[in-house]
């Protein structure tokens, strides 16, 4: 049979098709992985997110004919993805994404990488075996990046089954990784979001070859619980202002943000921490305004700083805490981070001094 008719089989459900479709192309596939890659356990894991990708979008298949190219193309693109993500590390991830569960990496020992590794074939594996629905919502939202709404339109139904399956999913995935991994780390209350306040800032300044480092922490409304987000130095600088209610003689960017909401009628309604992948924090902003409710995709820094400007309450999904904060990693970059020399008054102090000593230089020169 056909590439093309094993492809109208497939939209049908016959899961077969899709099976034989995978099994003709998949050795082209990880070839071209490894080409890209050079590394043969990255091109098995990145084929694997590939196929997953493809039985997911299956539909937006134009030339069923050509499903061997397409497949072939989303491979690549994994691999595009992947080797930029790499060149990134090399960044500030805190600065770039908005919100990081730990401090920006230094490289990996090969036992570590390994370990990584391994994880990550583990979760892909888990995650084939869910069931359809679960797989779909699961990769989209997770592997892909997608939001809740966007992931309702793709697969045909409404936000509120998008979340359903997300949660069915997590648990089936809990279930299986508990297994190997013995202390599972995505284990959670869930009996809701979870109510957080910002609490402070610390900062510590780059040296040698140790980049700057500032996080904002969070402390759970009605407990003991903390969530440390690691962000660009500009960023905590302005949650700083807000946290010491420092006037400024202009309006910044999150000032402007708030000031514009209100001028059209709308406002903050909460400010939600929703899930924390490979390290970084997603965030949603949800807006009301005269049209009715909308959620954004937002960074967590911005979304806590208007939440600061705005009074607006601030949610943690109580996963992605206990992912953050609950294991011993995340124990030991929150001592980490609360051992940074520069706190919140220090911040203000010394952007304060700054900017004067920039307006005595500005009149000497005058």
């Amino acid at each position: 049979m056909d590439d093309a008719a094993l492809v109208r089989r497939a939209r049908a459900g016959d899961k077969e098709a899709f099976a034989v479709l995978v099994a003709r192309h998949r050795p082209m596939l990880v070839a071209l992985c490894r080409r890209r890659l050079g590394d043969p356990g990255l091109a098995e894991d990145a084929a694997q997110e590939a196929v997953l990708q493809a039985m997911v979008g299956l539909d937006r298949l134009e030339r069923p004919e050509r499903f061997g190219a397409w497949l072939g193309g989303i491979g690549l693109n994994v691999c595009r993805r992947w080797r930029r993500d790499q060149v990134r590390e090399e960044w500030s991830l805190a600065a770039l994404t908005g919100g990081r569960a730990a401090p920006d990496p230094v490289p990996a020992s090969p036992a570590e990488a390994a370990e990584a590794a391994e994880a990550a074939r583990r979760v892909r594996r888990a995650v084939g075996r869910l069931p359809a629905g679960q797989r779909a919502a699961v990769v989209l939202f997770y592997l892909v990046g997608m939001a809740h709404r966007e992931v309702a339109a793709a697969l045909g139904i409404g936000v509120g089954a998008v979340k359903t399956r997300l949660h069915k999913g997590r648990a089936a995935l809990r279930e299986e990784l508990a297994a190997w991994e013995g202390a599972d780390e995505m284990t959670a209350t869930t009996t809701g979001p979870v109510a957080m306040r910002v609490t402070e800032v610390r900062h510590q300044a780059a040296e040698g070859e140790q980049p700057e480092k500032t996080v904002i922490l969070l402390t759970e409304e009605a407990g003991e619980r903390r969530l440390g987000i690691w962000v660009g130095g500009f960023e905590g600088l302005q949650i700083a202002f807000a946290l010491e209610g420092t006037e400024l003689p202009r309006p910044m960017a999150y000032q402007f943000m708030s000031s514009l909401l209100e001028a059209t009628g709308g406002r903050l309604a909460e400010a939600r921490v929703t899930r924390l992948d490979d390290g970084t924090f997603y965030g949603v902003a949800v807006v009301e305004g005269p049209s009715g409710s909308r959620e954004l995709d937002a960074r967590p820094s911005d979304i806590l700083n208007l939440a600061l400007l705005t009074g607006a309450p601030i949610h943690v999904d109580p996963e992605v805490l206990a992912q953050a904060s609950g294991s011993e990693k995340g124990a030991r970059f929150l001592a980490e981070a609360t051992a940074y020399p520069d706190d919140t008054a220090a911040l203000v102090a010394e952007f304060q001094a700054e900017m004067e000593r920039t307006r005595a230089e500005f009149e000497r020169r005058r």
